[in-house]
């Protein structure tokens, strides 16, 4: 996406860039059974609103997501702010909803994937 724009009653307006690769990385071997299917992810991205301010979140280790699983079970994501960077750590393939979220260096804490 390049300028997408996200604009909000009363005019607020966010833009939006980035590149997504999403690649099947097993699973094509066997189109009848899906859930052996694992995918994965790369990117980045950025949203920038009116003022100037924004984010930009990449991809640090590719995301992995199975078909089996709720939750993307492995990766992780930078987020850079205006104020802050926050990692965000998917765990190391086990299919649960734990992550952790670590900001500006601090240690770690344990969050849940909705």
């Amino acid at each position: 996406m390049e300028n997408g724009k996200i604009t909000a009653p009363g005019g607020r307006y966010w833009m939006h860039s980035g590149i997504t690769n999403i690649v099947q990385t097993a699973g094509y071997q066997t189109p009848y059974n899906l859930l052996d299917d694992i995918f994965s992810m790369t990117g980045n991205h950025t949203v920038s609103n009116a003022t100037g301010a924004s984010r930009t979140s990449v991809i640090t280790q590719p995301l992995q997501k199975k078909t089996i699983c709720e939750s993307i079970d492995k990766g992780t994501i930078t987020i850079q702010g205006p104020n802050h960077t926050a990692v965000i750590d998917f765990g190391n393939g086990t299919c649960d909803n734990v992550a952790t979220i670590s900001i500006n260096g601090n240690t770690p804490r344990v969050i849940l994937l909705k």
